[in-house]
């Protein structure tokens, strides 16, 4: 027993001798004070070199370098350039649109020369001076009947139309009282000639009215008070 103990003391006391050379060996390496041994160059560091950087890539031209894939196209069956587009066909020109207004009725002066006209999509009657235009349409001309509208080098006239009232029906005879007017071919007999038919007499004591003053002209304060001209007039 004395000896294994021995021996196992040996073994420890030579691992820690071994182990301390090696140490004391590593720190004699790193002391700065230790001369290099001979042989040994110092490093010296790389001079300093001079990097020109490169010129920027860039593709080659493309009709130089690619000039037979440019005139036979790979993604083309028949392998050549495909026909310029045709240019956009012209806008068609503005044409007139016709039919809009109604002609209700026209003013002429002295002044001016205007038309009562009714719009046919709203139904509103609008006044319109010779010379203005309205939705577009200018108001070449004015006549008594009709009236000349303007667009686009085109024009439409639209005519006045007359509503005639219905013919009054003939009144009955009246017992002592001459028969009405008859036609003028039946009382002439047929010939075409006017016949004379006598005229009622108003009965006696009845009093005869005055025949009517003629119109007076309008005035501007006519004009004004007027539905019809008080916007013109503003």
């Amino acid at each position: 027993m004395s000896m294994a103990f021995d021996v196992r003391h040996l073994a420890v006391v030579t691992w820690g001798l071994v182990n301390g050379g090696l140490l004391a060996a590593i720190g004699a390496e790193w002391r700065h004070d230790i001369p290099l041994p001979q042989g040994v160059a110092h490093a010296v560091p790389p001079a300093a070199v001079a990097i020109e950087p490169l010129p920027d890539f860039r593709l080659p031209p493309r009709e130089r370098a690619f000039a037979v894939a440019l005139e036979r196209p790979l993604f083309v069956p028949s392998r050549r350039k495909p026909p310029p587009m045709p240019p956009p066909p012209p806008p068609p020109p503005p044409t007139m649109q016709k039919g809009q207004f109604l002609l209700v009725g026209t003013l002429i002066t002295d002044e001016m020369k205007a038309a009562i006209v009714r719009e046919v999509a709203s139904g509103k009657e609008r006044l319109v001076v010779e010379g203005f235009t309205i939705n577009g349409l200018q108001l070449e001309r004015v006549e008594p009947d009709r009236i000349v509208f303007t667009q686009y080098g085109d024009h439409e006239e639209i005519a006045l139309k007359l509503q005639r009232s219905p013919k009054p029906a003939p009144k009955p005879a009246v017992a002592g009282q001459p028969p009405a007017a008859a036609p003028a071919a039946a009382a002439s007999g047929g010939t075409g000639a006017p016949a004379w038919t006598p005229r009622a007499l108003p009965p006696a004591g009845a009093t005869q009215r005055p025949p009517p003053e003629p119109a007076k002209p309008m005035t501007m304060q006519d004009r004004l008070k007027n539905p019809l001209l008080k916007d013109f007039y503003k």
